[in-house]
């Protein structure tokens, strides 16, 4: 058996999002009042060793419109042997509506990953 070595071979192996305040669940974006609060994105990258513009993309499935985005100019992947964590914290509010959204990642302008990403309003003593 050959190791399938075509192709970019940049891919997202895990990923997730949850909020920052564990009162406001343990997975999804939070809302409060159509808001969103304070939440983290995480992903482990397997690529070949470099650097490499790194991205994600908040993208409502329906429309495909990008609702948000963060870039990250020079990433160090540590290569095909291992993962590389790359951790985002997201605190500036945003207007979203709860549902089903979905986020893409990339690296160097190449798609290698998307995850499914609910997000809903939490309980008012919770919210601040």
């Amino acid at each position: 058996m050959e190791a399938d070595i075509k192709g970019l071979q940049r891919k997202v192996v895990a990923s997730g999002v949850r909020p920052l305040r564990s009162i406001h669940g343990d997975t999804g974006i939070p809302l409060s009042g159509g808001r969103t609060l304070p939440w983290r994105v995480w992903r482990r990258w397997n690529a070949p060793a470099g650097y490499y513009t790194e991205a994600w993309y908040l993208i409502d499935p329906q429309t495909r419109e990008v609702l948000a985005e963060r870039e990250r100019p020079a990433v160090h992947i540590w290569g095909l042997q291992s993962l590389t964590e790359l951790v985002d914290d997201v605190t500036e509010p945003l207007a979203l509506l709860p549902g089903s959204y979905t986020i893409v990642f990339a690296l160097g302008g190449v798609r290698g990953g998307e995850l499914s990403v609910a997000t809903a309003e939490v309980a008012a003593a919770g919210a601040a």
